[in-house]
């Protein structure tokens, strides 16, 4: 169980645990809402794409009523399903499960257009789809396809889990392993200032983050498994090495395409890029999201993806099809080399 303490220079008072009903608080107006203002309390790669999203193309009306709290994108790739509960629930596993199974139908396109309609009901932001879509596609750091939204990550957020909630959830993990659902608790704290929240993940621990099961029911999604494991890792690289300072704030940074590009598409690029001096000038600042600078627009912090895709586009190349982090470079090696490296060491 969590505990708060509030410091000043010469005081310390504990925070006083409280409960979102006695605080007077719900799910819609006030957990969904902060969750939507700030996803990273949950998961710091997360994108909302919308919230209560309800239009299923069904024959019935039975649809029509499953509406998903939010539903955010992973920089994996991964569609990311939140259901929201204001308490405990012993049936919140088997929601996310049906709304996991709804979403699993989402295309690039249709994603796109839920995501549109988001901004323009939810901040009055006009956009098209397909600038929408760029926006998605822009945040994922790895490679991405429709197969990946097959496999929805179910998120589960309660103020408390009831014993047959986790039981089932951890059965899950080993029966069901294409499915992966995670349970993050939050506890809230009152002092004479207000609210304080706090979220943890409690399923699965920490030392299960990089654990991806391998489903043993089809070839298809046995692969498709592997590939979010695999984006997983690599959305991961820019987080440690900045969590590890592995390489410093104003590094110069390449882009290596020799081995993922054709060579005629190098070649492209590479022309492009030299010329003009501020095109190939890209550097490196301490973010692990956006950790990268360029000199064409140096007001902006860019995901290695995005840049990638930018760079790409202008030099009129066809769309890139690897991830992006097997082509940055800091002084001759690629951000996954660099990151593996970290991880390799934990492993030991």
């Amino acid at each position: 169980m969590a505990q708060l303490l509030r410091v000043t220079h010469d005081t310390f008072i504990p925070l006083e645990r409280t409960t979102m009903v006695a605080a007077g608080k719900t799910e819609t107006t006030d957990l969904e809402r902060w969750i939507k203002d700030c996803p990273q309390l949950i998961d710091d790669t997360l994108l909302v794409v919308t919230n209560q999203f309800g239009s299923w193309a069904a024959a019935n009306d039975d649809a029509a009523r499953e509406r998903p709290d939010v539903l955010a994108l992973s920089t994996s790739g991964e569609l990311v399903v939140m259901e929201l509960k204001r308490d405990g629930d012993r049936r919140i596993h088997l929601q996310a499960i049906t709304y996991g199974a709804l979403v699993a139908g989402f295309t690039k396109e249709t994603l796109a257009q839920a995501h549109a309609d988001w901004l323009a009901r939810e901040r009055d932001e006009r956009i098209s789809a397909e600038e929408a879509l760029e926006r998605l596609t822009a945040h994922v750091d790895s490679q991405w396809n429709d197969e990946l939204l097959t496999l929805p990550r179910l998120l589960l957020v309660a103020e408390h889990f009831p014993a047959q909630v986790l039981t089932t959830v951890q059965w899950l993990a080993t029966a069901a392993p294409a499915i992966t659902i995670e349970c993050h608790e939050y506890q809230l704290f009152r002092d004479t200032d207000g609210l304080c929240v706090s979220f943890q993940r409690l399923f699965p621990v920490d030392t299960l983050e990089n654990r991806r099961l391998r489903p043993a029911v089809t070839a298809a999604a046995n692969e498709t498994s592997e590939q979010v494991a695999t984006n997983r890792r690599r959305a991961r690289s820019a987080k440690l090495i900045v969590e590890h300072d592995l390489i410093p704030a104003g590094a110069l940074m390449t882009l290596e395409l020799g081995g993922v590009s054709r060579p005629e598409v190098k070649a492209q690029v590479d022309a492009w890029l030299t010329e003009n001096p501020d095109r190939a000038r890209i550097t490196w600042v301490n973010d692990p999201i956006r950790p990268l600078v360029w000199a064409v627009e140096p007001d902006k912090t860019w995901t290695p993806s995005a840049l990638r895709n930018t760079i790409f586009a202008r030099a009129g190349a066809p769309e890139p099809n690897f991830s992006a982090g097997d082509t940055w470079c800091y002084l001759g090696r690629t951000l996954w080399w660099i990151a593996s490296e970290v991880e390799d060491a934990s492993d030991v």
